[in-house]
């Protein structure tokens, strides 16, 4: 069994919901990007999803889209990703994941590129520009290296191509929360619990909501849509961001946010008392 499965099978029983935080990989340095990984873990993080920096991340919103270039600025390459991914899975058994984009793999060989990724503990890769009917070189080298995938799926997919994604999909489906691109939003989308409903009834596969998620309120109402899981991005980026110059007051803020995205991960009643307070 896979550490998703693990981690989902263990959550499951709990009745929780999985919280899924996101950061880019070296930013704002190697040794700062460690650390908010190390504060996502020890706040209670289920799973942690890894930002390969590029120079084009056309998915990205301009908070994410920015702590890409504070990586590159930093001079993050293959290696310090690597050297990063190495440190965490030495620190935790947690389910890694890396959201790339296709060029950053091709540049040396999806083979190669896979190789590194599972020898250095990551278990799943999303390459968000790179659609599913094209995807068999890397899937081929993903399988033989007993990685994971996982595909984007949103409200407007048609049923047909939301069979095809599942059938290519081994560790859960990204469902973004609204059509466009990642970053903090006031509002959950309505249509989140209909594009739910069409994936359950065709897989099995845990379904985790993304793009937008920016409060614990927002949690608790994907957790009620029938979500396995919640990817927070932007918000978290955010914190870093603001905190630049104070890595101190960084991490402790990132702390108390992911400790309040995970309370609203739990059941019911913890999530009452959480909305109430």
């Amino acid at each position: 069994m896979n550490r998703y499965d693990q981690t989902f099978d263990r959550l499951k029983k709990n009745k929780e919901m999985a919280f899924i935080a996101f950061a880019s990989a070296g930013d704002p340095d190697i040794s700062t990007s460690e650390a908010i990984l190390k504060t996502y873990i020890n706040s209670g993080a289920d799973i942690l999803e890894i930002g390969y920096p590029f120079s084009d991340p056309v998915a990205d919103g301009p908070i994410n889209q920015r702590a890409a270039q504070r990586a590159i600025a930093a001079g993050l390459n293959h290696e310090g990703f690597f050297k990063i991914v190495r440190n965490i899975r030495d620190y935790s058994q947690i389910p890694i994941g890396v959201l790339m984009y296709a060029n950053s793999a091709f540049h040396l060989g999806y083979d190669a590129f896979c190789k590194r990724a599972a020898d250095a503990g990551i278990d799943s890769i999303l390459i968000a520009d790179m659609p599913p009917e094209e995807s068999g070189e890397m899937l081929d080298a993903m399988e033989k290296y007993d990685m994971q995938s996982v595909f984007i799926v949103s409200e407007l997919t048609p049923l047909k191509r939301i069979r095809m994604i599942c059938s290519k999909t081994t560790g859960f489906v990204y469902v973004v929360s609204r059509l466009g691109s990642t970053g903090i939003q006031a509002d959950m989308d309505a249509g989140v619990k209909g594009t739910l409903s069409r994936l359950r009834a065709v897989t099995a596969k845990p379904l985790c909501v993304g793009f937008g998620i920016s409060t614990p309120e927002h949690v608790v109402k994907v957790k009620k849509a029938g979500a396995d899981g919640a990817i927070v991005g932007s918000a978290l980026v955010d914190i870093i961001e603001k905190n630049l110059p104070d890595k101190k007051t960084m991490l402790k803020k990132i702390a108390g946010s992911v400790r309040a995205f995970k309370k609203a991960t739990l059941s019911s009643d913890n999530n009452t008392v959480l909305l109430k307070n």
